[in-house]
């Protein structure tokens, strides 16, 4: 990942939307959910390199794909939040930023239940 190019086209958005803002205010936040997204994406590119490292360490240490499925997930889930609440935050709607904090602990809730799953199976195996 090229975290140069990632910081430097934030800097000139930053830049770009302060002057926006100032001249014509209803373009800012556009503008601010645009540059965002492209940011994103270029950080998605690294991300699918990290997730398939993940996948061949899995693989060398025979730990269940499942498992890392999940922990992958998670850690998606939680930065699109993160992204989404900060987007929300820009456009001075931190309320909806708020619910989409709390949709995401529950899509986590949900990602984790069979992992919990098996862990209560494996308690109940071992107590009989």
């Amino acid at each position: 990942m090229d975290f140069l190019k990632i910081a430097l086209l934030a800097l000139l958005c930053v830049i770009g939307i302060a002057i926006v803002r100032q001249l014509k205010p209803e373009f800012a936040v556009p503008l601010t959910v645009g540059a965002s997204v492209v940011l994103l994406l270029m950080i998605c590119d690294a991300l699918y390199d990290v997730v398939y490292t993940l996948y061949a360490f899995a693989d060398r240490a025979n730990v269940d794909g499942e498992a890392i499925s999940c922990v992958v997930k998670v850690v998606g889930i939680g930065y699109l939040a993160e992204f989404s609440n900060n987007v929300c935050a820009d456009a001075n709607c931190k309320s909806v930023g708020d619910k989409v904090l709390l949709a995401s602990k529950v899509a986590i809730l949900f990602c984790a239940l069979p992992i919990v799953e098996r862990l209560f199976d494996l308690i109940i195996g071992l107590a009989l």
